[in-house]
């Protein structure tokens, strides 16, 4: 109730963030904006803490009892607004934020528990739209993208300090970064069943939307928008498609989806075009494959570059994907520099299948494309162009997981997970986004970066 987390705070010292109080005879003021109630409390707490010890006890009787009289008990859930799930302090910032933060767990289907990390609009919290942002792999955190891409916070050159994102999504609209399915970063089954697919992934994450809003009621009359990349081209779609078939009054106005997996076939066809394009072969081989694999016409539609249509376009395919998937190649900027952590870029480590990370997904999902997998199964080639280690450590530091309210999971937090058992279904969205798009209700963004191979514009286009 109102009345215990008034006496709780004054027990136990002030903890809001940016609240400031009379605390030891002198006041302390805060250029944040309060809402009533939080001004309300502020005041009673500045009568409580600015008098002598006697005083003091005498106020907070009266008070207590004064509360007691006439303020209404407010019972646990009915207004909580995620208050439990708050983040008050979080390891690394230098200042508190002048948004609020919340983070904690969504229960989905069976016991399988979703970890959701919300943050405010900096601009219109109440007024706002809520964009839920997905990660891909599949079996990627979303939380890399809040601390590497759109999120408020990134890890700074020290690994040990966070700097605010001047470009964040929440400037401009409330942003949810979900970490779906259970096994993915925090999300968890205390059953250790990580088996899942493409409908039971969207079933969770409809359950998961649903519960966030009943945690966030204030939140449910907001335009909802549903973001994501990579695998998210699998993941967005879906979601969507089942609000959308039973909102059950979410306010849902589009979706955005960034270098989406939204169809192998497209996307690998357009993968060998783009090699060519941009000189990672020459002509010679370029010949071979347009004469064994294209059918007479050089074109993204006569030409098959997955299907294997006979073993010399095979041979010139396979060709063509040993030169893609060369590991010193950063798949996520062609041009870019691909450097390794110690700084030896030209030295590549062979690791376990444990750890894998967000370049080792991206590129199984970019060779899955052209019907290939990586030579060595039961091994990898840690890429070394995405510096990914500061962001693991930062999460599995204890003080950052009490402060994130995140449950003592058996699971290590990484960026993407090995333990999840992923079977995909779903080969190409073409009929769910013509489905939304033909709904006539949604904006549908589809974008893309012109160098990114992982899932390249030719093929989304």
């Amino acid at each position: 109730s109102r009345i215990t987390h008034i006496l709780s705070v004054a027990s136990l010292g002030v903890r809001y963030r940016k609240r400031s109080y009379c605390l030891f005879g002198k006041e302390t003021k805060s250029a944040d904006s309060w809402s009533a109630s939080a001004v309300g409390e502020k005041r009673l707490l500045n009568e409580i803490w600015c008098g002598n010890t006697m005083t003091m006890i005498f106020r907070v009787t009266t008070l207590a009892a004064t509360l007691l009289l006439l303020c209404p008990v407010q019972t646990q859930g009915s207004q909580d607004f995620g208050r439990n799930d708050e983040v008050w302090q979080l390891p690394g910032l230098a200042k508190q934020t002048s948004f609020r933060h919340y983070s904690g767990y969504l229960r989905v289907g069976g016991s399988r528990l979703l970890h959701y990390w919300y943050v405010e609009s900096e601009r219109s919290p109440e007024t706002d739209p809520v964009v839920l942002w997905m990660n891909g792999g599949p079996g990627c955190s979303s939380l890399l993208g809040l601390m590497t891409e759109l999120g408020p916070f990134h890890m700074a050159s020290d690994g040990l300090n966070l700097t605010m994102n001047p470009y964040s999504w929440n400037k401009v609209a409330n942003v949810i970064f979900l970490e779906a399915p259970a096994g993915v970063g925090f999300s968890y089954d205390p059953s250790g069943d990580y088996h899942t697919n493409d409908d039971q992934t969207a079933d969770d994450n409809y359950l998961a939307v649903q519960q966030f809003f009943a945690k966030f009621p204030n939140l449910r009359d907001h335009d909802f928008y549903i973001t994501g990349e990579s695998y998210g081209g699998i993941y967005v779609p879906m979601l969507a498609s089942r609000v959308l078939q039973d909102p059950r009054g979410i306010r849902l106005k589009g979706i955005a989806i960034g270098n989406g997996f939204l169809d192998a076939q497209l996307l690998g066809n357009a993968l060998v075009f783009f090699g060519y394009y941009h000189g990672l072969y020459g002509l010679s081989l370029w010949t071979r494959l347009t004469e064994n694999c294209c059918n007479g016409s050089v074109s993204q539609h006569s030409c098959n570059f997955q299907g294997h249509v006979s073993d010399k376009c095979s041979k010139a395919v396979e060709e063509a994907s040993y030169v893609i998937r060369d590991e010193g190649l950063n798949i996520y900027n062609l041009y870019d520099r691909c450097e390794d952590r110690d700084n030896s870029s030209r030295h590549f480590r062979v690791h376990g299948l444990r750890g894998t990370t967000r370049m080792d997904r991206s590129r199984e999902l970019m060779l899955k494309s052209l019907n290939r997998a990586l030579t060595t199964p039961n091994l990898r080639l840690e890429p070394p162009c995405v510096d990914e280690e500061t962001v693991i450590r930062d999460f599995n530091r204890e003080d950052v997981k009490v402060a994130l309210h995140v449950d003592k999971s058996p699971l290590r937090w990484s960026t993407c997970r090995d333990v999840l058992k992923y079977k995909s279904q779903y080969e190409t969205m073409r009929p769910v986004v013509k489905e939304l798009v033909d709904s006539g209700t949604l904006k549908t963004l589809i974008y893309n970066g012109d160098v990114d191979m992982a899932c390249n514009f030719l093929g989304d286009e």
